[in-house]
């Protein structure tokens, strides 16, 4: 008999074959690459928290092209991810009948979010200057990879 703990409980089994299992989450948060508390907080715009990796991560995801940033809405507990590598050049908001969604531009994005949730999402010009000064000057000032 062995004196090591017990492995912990398997994973729910999936009921779409394409969407990789995950541990149930009891704890309220979103699963990465969605969860808010991996990025520091930059800055607040129309209630919705802008968030973005420091130090190695930084490093990582701007060397390989994931440079994104995260809109978070504390109160409606929604994200969404800018495009990037990691999304596949698209927008995607989690949770979106619980899971993820994408959406290829802003405007999609507002349709993909209206009516779900109370918070609106910052307007289209503010977003995309955020996207701008964030992500794109902050890649191409640093000899990454484009997003």
């Amino acid at each position: 008999m062995s004196a090591r703990a017990p492995l912990a409980v398997d994973p729910p089994r999936r009921t779409d074959p394409a969407r990789p299992a995950e541990r149930a989450r009891d704890d309220g948060w979103p699963p990465p690459p969605h969860d808010p508390r991996e990025r520091e907080l930059a800055l607040v715009v129309a209630g919705w928290e802008v968030r973005l990796f420091v130090g190695r991560k930084f490093e990582y995801f701007v060397a390989r092209g994931f440079w994104h940033l995260q809109l978070w809405h504390p109160e409606a507990r929604v994200s969404v991810l800018t495009p990037s590598r990691l999304t596949r050049g698209l927008y995607e908001a989690y949770p979106i009948a619980n899971w993820k969604a994408q959406a290829p531009d802003y405007d999609k994005l507002v349709t993909l979010l209206g009516g779900l949730f109370a918070a609106k999402l910052p307007e289209k010009a503010a977003v995309l200057r955020l996207e701008r000064a964030l992500v794109d000057e902050v890649v191409r000032g640093s000899g990454g990879v484009p997003s």
